[in-house]
């Protein structure tokens, strides 16, 4: 793919002859391009575009082009996208659509929904090259996707594998459409396919180990739970997605009726080392595991954890979702937790400044739209590194420009992540709802489960002559038919008003397991 796109970039050099004509400035800036200075060659044409007053209009275009795709190769794609924006508003022809091409190609990089909202309303796919119509095409298919026009995104993504039949990007997509759809055998086919082309990797390649994850989602929605459970089995320990693959993994072993296997997955979620992950549900199952084999007394035990993990937690979001609050006071929770876990990383203890329990935020930031917005302000955080080491005189201005475009998306991107925080506290809120409301017929049915157990060890007891410590059992049968009860033969009394409600105890199956 990396030979791909410097395909695409070589075919993005052509427009040159709109600076053909213009001085020495302009010849040296495109030399230090084509010798791969882009640090120079980003100066240079920074100057022609935004200082340079003898530069005609589609002049200016051309240099604000060869800005981005100068800042492009440093690594600097946010700030790159700001002059090829202006370059496809201010020019047309062919200029236009090799600044939109690189925009596909920056939104890839990116992942920036707003940008890739803009490419697909300003581009024709039919003016793309192959590369960066296989991009576009796989944009537009997430963006209906997130949408739920799922029948659309099928259809693009139909052809950007007619384009390039083994596109990894496209047969994750397809086959997460369609166990949206609930059509488990085409996503089955669809990631593993995908997953044959990282087989060869190792074991501990993310890529592999997110596909194995994906193909043993969809076996799972299939009910095929044996081949979901060796797909888990394959995630390594040391991978990121490792925690979320050993719950699946525990509901795929429940499901399949191995509650042992299940109970020594399950708890490895309960060690220390995931002591500060947001994590009810593995708490909730460990109960109803427990209670499936008759383990009363401990399926309590995780109840009571539940409660004494949660309970609080649940309170203080509750609290914390009633105020009024603003997108950048949420953004603040997500900051003290990114600091803490910092801090964390390191070796150290530290202290957590936020008002959200640090295990919540912590888990959320690894979530969805929030963990890829987080990732969003990463890339824009090392951008700004990377401008910060522009010190030369002459990059000054360079410098100035980029820093001025970082710190405005910045602080966008900090305000979205907070309005992301603030929807996700509200789900989490109403999810510990919801298992509050579980808890409490677990608990009903744990009492009854020890009920039972109970009532079934006194019946082998009886039955077994050993149940004779009664404190009446030395009085004789008179002593109760003289106290308005009724002997019957078969060996047993009863009480008048209890006709009718007789109930039948069967064998305990738990006890004969």
């Amino acid at each position: 793919m990396k030979n791909a796109f410097a395909f695409l970039f070589l075919t993005m050099m052509f427009p040159v002859t709109a600076l053909a004509q213009n001085g020495n400035a302009i010849s040296a800036a495109q030399k230090s391009f084509r010798d791969g200075q882009f640090r120079k060659s980003a100066v240079q044409f920074y100057n022609l575009a935004f200082t340079e007053k003898n530069l005609k209009p589609q002049e200016k275009s051309a240099a604000r082009y060869y800005l981005g795709l100068s800042l492009m190769r440093l690594k600097m794609n946010q700030a790159a996208a700001f002059p090829l924006i202006i370059t496809t508003r201010e020019s047309s022809g062919t200029l236009a659509q090799k600044a939109l091409q690189n925009l596909v190609v920056v939104s890839d990089r990116l992942n920036d929904t707003g940008l890739l909202d803009y490419t697909i309303r300003k581009v024709d796919p039919n003016n793309l090259g192959e590369v960066a119509r296989d991009l576009y095409l796989n944009r537009l298919a997430q963006a209906q996707m997130n949408k739920g026009e799922l029948d659309p995104a099928l259809e693009n993504l139909a052809a950007a594998l007619r384009l390039q039949p083994h596109n990894e990007e496209s047969l994750y997509l397809q086959g997460l459409i369609h166990l949206k759809k609930n059509q488990a055998e085409p996503a089955i086919a669809s990631l593993s396919t995908l997953l044959d082309r990282y087989q060869s990797r190792p074991a501990t390649d993310p890529k592999r180990g997110l596909a194995s994850i994906a193909l043993a989602r969809a076996h799972y929605q299939g009910k095929n739970f044996k081949e979901a459970i060796d797909l888990y089995r394959e995630i390594p320990k040391d991978h990121p997605a490792y925690r979320d693959s050993q719950i699946e993994l525990t509901w795929s072993l429940f499901r399949s009726a191995q509650f042992r296997s299940a109970m020594s997955t399950i708890q490895t979620l309960h060690t220390p080392y995931y002591e500060n992950f947001y994590d009810p549900e593995s708490l909730i199952l460990r109960a109803i595991i427990l209670l499936f084999v008759c383990q009363n007394d401990e399926a309590d035990k995780s109840l009571q954890n539940f409660t004494r993990n949660y309970t609080q937690a649940y309170s203080q979001i509750a609290q914390y979702n009633k105020a009024a609050r603003t997108a950048e006071s949420n953004y603040k929770q997500i900051d003290a937790a990114r600091r803490h876990l910092n801090i964390i990383k390191k070796g150290a203890a530290g202290n957590y400044s936020g008002e959200i329990p640090f295990f919540v935020v912590r888990t959320l930031m690894d979530r969805g739209a929030l963990k890829n917005k987080i990732t969003y302000l990463k890339e824009i955080e090392e951008e700004i590194k990377r401008a910060e080491s522009l010190r030369q005189p002459s990059e000054k201005g360079l410098r100035t420009y980029i820093q001025k475009i970082l710190l405005k998306r910045q602080a966008n991107a900090q305000r979205e992540a907070g309005q992301l925080l603030a929807n996700s506290l509200r789900a989490t809120e109403e999810e510990l709802s919801v298992l509050s409301g579980d808890l409490n017929l677990l608990r009903y049915e744990v009492l009854n489960g020890k009920k039972k157990q109970a009532r079934s060890e006194y019946i082998k007891k009886v039955n077994n002559g050993e149940a004779h410590s009664r404190i009446d059992h030395d009085n004789s049968r008179n002593f109760y038919i003289s106290n308005g009860n009724r002997y019957w033969p078969f060996e047993g009394e009863y009480w008048r008003d209890e006709i009718g409600n007789y109930q039948y105890l069967g064998v305990n199956t738990c006890e004969t397991e």
